[in-house]
């Protein structure tokens, strides 16, 4: 059980970096990521319902996983803090985070099940029925 809590508490933190350092991207790219086919009358008020859906999905897991910490106002900025156990030590430290940090390790956390849950999937071999 301590093994697997310390995978996801790496996983989470590999992902949060990841997240970081593609959201420091420039702004100029924002431009090139904008999709190039129109989406036709019929299918935009189900995507965007879809998506309104999804961004409300992770605010609801947001303010579930910012429950577990404290807020702290420091500099001006919002931080949420834990007191968490180091690897390799029983004496906790305080680990304070931004609001994007948290917000990114939600989503990060949403990705991973969502590949874990597709991975587990059947798609080839008897008895899957795409392969038959």
């Amino acid at each position: 059980m301590r093994i697997a809590k310390v995978i996801l508490t790496l996983s989470i933190g590999i992902g949060a970096a990841a997240l970081a350092a593609c959201a420091s991207q420039p702004a100029s790219d924002a431009p090139a990521k904008a999709p190039t086919q129109a989406v036709p009358a019929s299918a935009a008020p189900t995507a965007a319902a879809a998506e309104s859906d999804t961004a409300s999905a992770l605010e609801k897991r947001f303010q579930e996983a910012a429950r577990s910490y404290k807020t702290v106002q420091k500099d001006g900025k919002t931080l949420y803090c834990k007191r968490e156990k180091v690897i390799g030590t029983t004496i906790p430290t305080m680990n304070c985070i931004t609001e994007a940090q948290l917000r990114n390790e939600v989503e990060n956390m949403e990705e991973y099940r969502n590949r874990a849950r597709n991975s587990a999937r059947c798609t080839t071999g008897v008895g899957c029925g795409a392969g038959s």
